[in-house]
C-alpha cells in the first residue's frame, strides 16, 4: 500500500488541460487534432466552460461576436492608452495592458454587468419598467442600455448582426433587453440597446437554451466575468494593431496640446 503521509498535494487543479507523452491536451482531447478539425470560436467556448460546445448556435456567435469587436477605431479609451503608450517607447505587452486596463462598465466590461442586470431580472420576473425605474432613482446606468455615437435614427450595425445568429431558440433574455430599450428609448433617443447588451442577453439564452447549463453555473460564470471575456480577447487583437501601426509609423512621444485642456490656478 502506499504510504499516504509520503503523499504531496497538487499545487494546482486543471480541468481543461493537460499534457499526455508530450502532446498538450485541451478537454482530453489531443489538441493539435482538435485545432486542425474545429474552428477557433468551438475552443474558446469549450475552454472558458470547460466542456464541449453543444450548439453550432453558440459557436457561431462567438466566433461573430469576435470578429465584430476587435475594434472600433483609434478614438476610444483603449485604443487611446494603446497609442499613447506605443508612443512613449513602451513595449508590446505594456502597451496592450494599458489599454486592456480600460476596460470597465463605461467600456467592453458591460457585458457581464448587462448580463447580470439580464439574468437576475429574468429569474426574479421582474418588468423592465420595474428595473428602468429603480436605476433611475439610483442615477444609475443601465450596463448594456446606451452609446455616445448610436440612436434610434442610427443604430449600432453590428446588434442585428448577432441577432439574425440566434435562429428560434427561446429568447427571454433578449426579450427583456429589448423591452427595457424600448422605454429607455422612449426617454432618450441614444439609450438603445447596444452590442454589450445585445451580446449579454443573446449569450444567456443560449447557455440556457443551447448548452443546458443550470441557473447555478450561468451564475458562476457571471460572477467569474466569463461575458466580458469575449470582449477582452477580441479588442487585445485591435490593441495590437494600434501598437504596431503606431510603431509602423515611427511616432513620436504624444503631448496633448496646450488648448485641449482647461487647467485653474
Amino acid at each position: 500500500m502506499d504510504d499516504l503521509s509520503n503523499r504531496q498535494h497538487s499545487l494546482f487543479t486543471s480541468t481543461i488541460s493537460g499534457d499526455v507523452d508530450g502532446e498538450p491536451t485541451i478537454l482530453g482531447q489531443n489538441l493539435t487534432k482538435t485545432a486542425t478539425t474545429q474552428s477557433f470560436a468551438w475552443i474558446v467556448g469549450s475552454l472558458w466552460l470547460g466542456r464541449p460546445l453543444k450548439s453550432k448556435k453558440t459557436e457561431a456567435v462567438i466566433d461573430q461576436a469576435l470578429r465584430l469587436l476587435v475594434d472600433h477605431g483609434p478614438y476610444v479609451s483603449g485604443a487611446v492608452n494603446t497609442m499613447i503608450s506605443a508612443r512613449a517607447g513602451k513595449d508590446l505587452v505594456s502597451s496592450l495592458v494599458t489599454g486592456l486596463l480600460t476596460i470597465g462598465p463605461r467600456f467592453g466590461g458591460a457585458v457581464n454587468g448587462a448580463a447580470k442586470i439580464w439574468f437576475e431580472s429574468v429569474t426574479n420576473q421582474l418588468s423592465p419598467a420595474d428595473v428602468v425605474e429603480s436605476f433611475a432613482k439610483r442615477k444609475e446606468y443601465i450596463q448594456g442600455i446606451g452609446h455616445k455615437k448610436y440612436r434610434i435614427a442610427a443604430p449600432d450595425p453590428r446588434v442585428p448582426v448577432l441577432l439574425n445568429l440566434t435562429g428560434k431558440i427561446p429568447h427571454p433574455h433578449l426579450d427583456f433587453a429589448l423591452a427595457v430599450e424600448k422605454i429607455t428609448t422612449g426617454k432618450k433617443p441614444n439609450l438603445i440597446l447596444n452590442v454589450d447588451g445585445a451580446l449579454a442577453a443573446i449569450l444567456l439564452d443560449l447557455l440556457v437554451h443551447e448548452e443546458k447549463l443550470e441557473r447555478d453555473e450561468i451564475q458562476a460564470l457571471i460572477d467569474a466575468e466569463f461575458f466580458n471575456a469575449i470582449f477582452v480577447l477580441s479588442r487585445s487583437v485591435g490593441f495590437i494593431g494600434h501598437y504596431l501601426d503606431q510603431k509602423r509609423l515611427g511616432e513620436g512621444l504624444f503631448r496633448l496640446p496646450d488648448d485641449q485642456v482647461m487647467t485653474k490656478g
